[in-house]
């Protein structure tokens, strides 16, 4: 019999390190067991379109419902630029995995809400996008549940993984509908951001999260894994015991696309998924020969300064360089600065320190605490006394506070 399982994504108020994937159904062991007893889609060898066979097997199928066209898009966007952003958001979560894979079946397999379906071939593709509204979805008549993620799991006798092991009483995920909230409007193009309208990449980007089998990572602190207990950093996963090394961590980094707050923004398209997220889709799917994809490889910042006046102009969160560039040499311009120079373009972190008899110095790195002591090292070595950080922050991040360099 299959049983469901439903994903809100709406805002919350705090966010953890390390991952959490949605455990068994009326579990309630450690975080080891949940994790070793989380439903997950099998790696079985056909394809759901050919044999019927639902799994990994040829790909997880996917089909985009009419009712997405129908979106408020107040960039223009249509029916194909949806569906290349779903390619690309799919094409995230498979990225460096050489198990993980998604077929677009559009006008193949027709989408279908299992529970209103009778018998196996009522149950649409293996992953189904559709949009509704509130009338239809009452889970919509809360405007800040911006999508919603239902999978469908059937017990087995063993589940076959990724990593060519097989677990016993291991559910196996049948079937996912995506659903986004068609009372709210949306936007693909940056330029056209709206502060109250939502970013579909990064809608997109987090409910297939769900669709995997990855939970919030906010929902339930004491559910968290890590491999360090320190936020940002790369988290190993053992491809034949992918539980082992892991413990609770409760440190605080809200920059996962599994988060459940800020779903709304770009920011989580930018930057890509984090080494949180694709640490919880390997602990899921553990395979030995998977490539580690760099985080933030999509997001640039910038600084500019005014020397003759001390002004200053920011951009974070930007496609290209030039682009982040353009951005912070108008920020500058925008605050009253006088022929605002570049400083610096980067993709991680940035600081600016600033001692006395006007001595300056910046630092990027990896993490913001990094950048910000090399900056006042940097500062120190350079002959400066009483160096202090006057300006820093990450590409990846919005842009929050006052300046004062």
């Amino acid at each position: 019999m299959l049983r469901y399982r439903a994903f809100l994504a709406a805002l919350s108020l705090l966010a953890l390190c390390g991952f959490s994937v949605e455990g068994p159904r009326g579990g309630s062991g450690d975080a080891i067991t949940r994790l070793e007893n989380s439903p997950r889609w099998s790696a079985g060898k056909a394809s759901l379109a050919s044999s019927g066979e639902r799994g990994l097997g040829g790909g997880l199928e996917y089909a985009v419902d009419s009712s997405l066209c129908e979106l408020e898009f107040v960039d223009g966007s249509d029916c194909s630029d949806i569906r290349r952003v779903l390619s690309g958001a799919l094409g995230q979560w498979a990225a460096g995995h050489p198990a993980l894979a998604f077929t677009d079946v559009t006008g193949r397999i027709t989408p279908a809400f299992p529970l209103a379906a009778t018998g196996e071939r009522g149950q649409g593709a293996e992953i189904d996008f559709f949009a509704a509204g509130p009338k239809r979805f009452p889970p919509f008549r809360a405007r800040q549940v911006t999508g919603y993620t239902i999978f469908y799991e059937r017990r087995s006798g063993g589940l076959e993984m990724t990593n060519g092991t097989r677990r016993r009483g291991v559910a196996r995920i049948e079937s996912a509908d995506v659903r986004f909230n068609a009372s709210r409007c949306y936007y693909i193009a940056l330029e056209a951001a709206r502060a109250h309208c939502l970013h579909f990449p990064s809608v997109a980007l987090h409910e297939i999260g769900h669709a995997l089998g990855i939970a919030h990572p906010d929902d339930a602190p004491q559910y968290n894994l890590d491999s360090d207990d320190r936020p940002g950093n790369p988290i190993a996963i053992d491809c034949r015991n992918p539980a082992r090394g892991l413990s609770v961590s409760l440190n605080l980094d809200g920059a996962a696309a599994a988060i459940g707050r800020n779903v709304q923004g770009a920011g989580r398209w930018i930057r890509g998924l984090t080494w949180d997220d694709q640490a919880a889709r390997d602990a899921l799917y553990p395979h030995c020969a998977i490539e580690k994809v760099e985080r933030w490889s999509g997001a640039w910042g910038a600084f500019a300064v005014s020397q003759a006046d001390g002004v200053a102009g920011r951009a974070s969160l930007r496609e290209t360089p030039a682009a982040a560039e353009a951005t912070a040499r108008q920020a500058c311009r925008d605050a009253g600065g006088e022929a605002c120079r570049l400083v610096a373009s980067f993709e991680g972190c940035f600081a600016y320190a600033s001692g006395q008899a006007g001595i300056v110095a910046t630092a990027e790195a990896a993490r913001d605490d990094a950048a910000r002591v090399d900056a006042v090292l940097a500062c120190g070595e350079a002959g400066g006394r009483d160096c202090r950080i006057s300006a820093d922050f990450c590409a990846f991040e919005p842009l929050t506070g006052a300046l004062s360099p």
